[in-house]
């Protein structure tokens, strides 16, 4: 029987007092926004905190929707963000995957290769030796260091006093020693030359749309044990996860104004002192939290006028993240999805090495590099865990957002006519390898392009992770908590679930000045 439509997000409505001042007003209900929110409360007492949320529901881009008789998502897993979630009463149903990670399917020419990457960083270990034997003890030295980074980076602090700066290289030298690697420098370091075996390292730094040659090694390393250490997903829609935090923190007296567009950061002798609405409502705050793009919120909601020419050229040189095509796609019941071994958080089909390179190259030209003979997808199929109708999520990344915007507000029909080709493209490329017959069965097809993803957050750009995740950014070179104007402050640890959650974790701890993780750059309370 077919799961009944019910999105958790609907329950969630605004339940602004219509104060005119508050101790912290956040900026976006987003994981960031409710993180941060969630865990203020628990450590504080007394404060008056409002979130303020351009959309009429909460979640930002974790969320759920309805097209048709369907339910579509927006977001493919739970990393193992678990203890975060029980420090703040978080409860809700999740199906961990156990055995395989991902269905990873490499194409050179007419040669196709497939890969199932199993969960668990030992069994990850084990599969790559037994499917790599030639460099098994490469695997085993290059895993190994990669555990050890991660559990250094543990040890340093957010915002390292002069006694922590000095102890950083003692506490932490290989977080020193790979704070200017790129992921593809750290797998030369091991002498993995092996082609093949790249082509599945390197996919870890696919999922933001970001090459090897250009991403974070440590950040890389991070994003692939904290995903595959423990992965999940809801047993109901993504959108729970989003309205479970909303509803806990309005039950714990937060309050929250949804449908409500903030038009200008107020900044009076540099120092933040409220926010305006885009109904002219002035509500003061004592400190304000911006979880939104950074180039809208420093440089469009506060003013140039209010930041330093440094901080400003700082700004300008901000890469950010790649956008995406999504193509959700609601199926017939005559397509048996459970015989076509799709139950996984990811299905990830890709040309072979160099194809990352070749689509960041595209996206820094402002538009994109797909062809058939270079491409990369991922194909996520929800409905097997949900038990709702028949449904398959491609996602297509990285896209610039290009003439998007310019087609879907002058020139409705090339949009149109551009959303269906993308569609079509990567419909064939999910049908060729992991979904045979998959357009013969399409009832229901909904494709968000750049300008979709740009409506709906904000993102001029369209952003799908805020600040990429490149190497130049990631550290003490992105951009700090703290703004240039006094008690304004945005989150910038990471995008992704356990990124956003980490963002409300050291923002808290920040304000708290060290009371509640204690300076910790991951997540590690004082009390739980």
């Amino acid at each position: 029987m077919e799961k009944k439509i019910q999105l958790s997000r609907n329950d969630i409505k605004s339940n602004y007092s219509g104060n005119d001042y508050y101790d912290l007003i956040i900026i976006g209900a987003g994981i960031s926004g409710l993180s941060t929110a969630l865990m203020w409360q628990k450590n504080t007492e007394g404060k008056k905190t409002l979130i303020i949320e351009k959309n009429n529901y909460p979640g930002g881009y974790c969320t759920a929707y309805k097209k048709g008789d369907y339910i579509f998502e927006t977001t493919q897993l739970f990393p193992d963000i678990i203890e975060m979630m029980e420090y703040l009463g978080i409860n809700i149903k999740l199906k961990r995957y156990e055995n395989d990670f991902m269905r990873r399917i490499v194409v050179n020419g007419n040669e196709v290769a497939e890969y199932k990457i199993p969960a668990g960083v030992k069994n990850f270990t084990a599969y790559l030796k037994a499917t790599f034997p030639q460099d098994a003890d490469r695997i085993d030295s290059l895993i190994n260091y990669q555990v050890s980074l991660f559990s250094q980076v543990r040890k340093l602090k957010v915002i390292p006093t002069l006694k922590d700066t000095l102890l950083t290289p003692l506490k932490a030298p290989r977080v020193i020693a790979n704070l200017n690697r790129t992921f593809s420098g750290l797998l030369d370091k091991f002498k993995i030359t092996n082609p093949r075996l790249r082509e599945v390292m390197e996919t870890f730094t696919s999922f933001s749309g970001v090459p090897s040659d250009r991403a974070s090694g440590i950040y890389a390393t991070g994003a692939m044990l904290s995903s595959m250490t423990r992965c999940f997903r809801p047993y109901g829609y993504f959108d729970e996860f989003p309205a479970t935090m909303a509803k806990l923190f309005q039950d714990r007296g937060g309050e929250i104004k949804l449908n409500s567009l903030v038009e200008k950061i107020i900044a009076e002798s540099g120092k933040v002192t409220g926010i305006k609405l885009s109904d002219n409502n002035i509500i003061k705050a004592d400190t304000v939290i911006t979880t939104t793009d950074p180039m809208v919120a420093l440089r469009k909601l506060v003013g140039d006028e209010h930041l330093p020419s440094k901080y400003i050229e700082r700004l300008k040189k901000i890469v950010m993240s790649t956008s995406s095509i999504n193509i959700a796609l609601g199926l017939d019941d005559k397509i048996d999805l459970a015989a076509m071994d799709l139950d996984y958080p990811y299905n990830v089909v890709s040309t072979g090495l160099g194809t990352s390179e070749k689509l960041f190259d595209g996206f820094l030209a402002g538009d994109n590099a797909f062809s058939d003979d270079c491409f990369h997808a991922a194909v996520i199929c929800p409905s097997l865990t949900t038990g709702a109708k028949n449904t398959i999520t491609i996602r297509c990344t990285p896209f610039a957002i290009n003439s998007w915007m310019e087609w879907r507000n002058n020139d409705p029909e090339k949009y149109k006519a551009e959303k269906e080709r993308w569609g079509d493209f990567f419909i064939n490329i999910a049908e060729k390898y992991f979904v045979p017959g998959l357009s013969k069965h399409i009832v229901v097809k909904d494709i968000a392009t750049p300008a979709t993803y740009s409506r709906y957050s904000g993102s001029p750009t369209g952003s799908l992770y805020d600040m990429a995740s490149i190497v130049t950014q990631f550290g003490p070179k992105r951009l700090p908590f703290k703004t240039p104007v006094e008690n304004l402050y945005q989150p910038k640890f990471a995008h992704g679930l356990y990124g956003s959650m980490m963002n409300g974790v050291q923002m808290v701890d920040m304000l708290l000045d060290r009371k509640f993780n204690n300076g910790d750059s991951l997540f590690n309370p004082r009390s739980k």
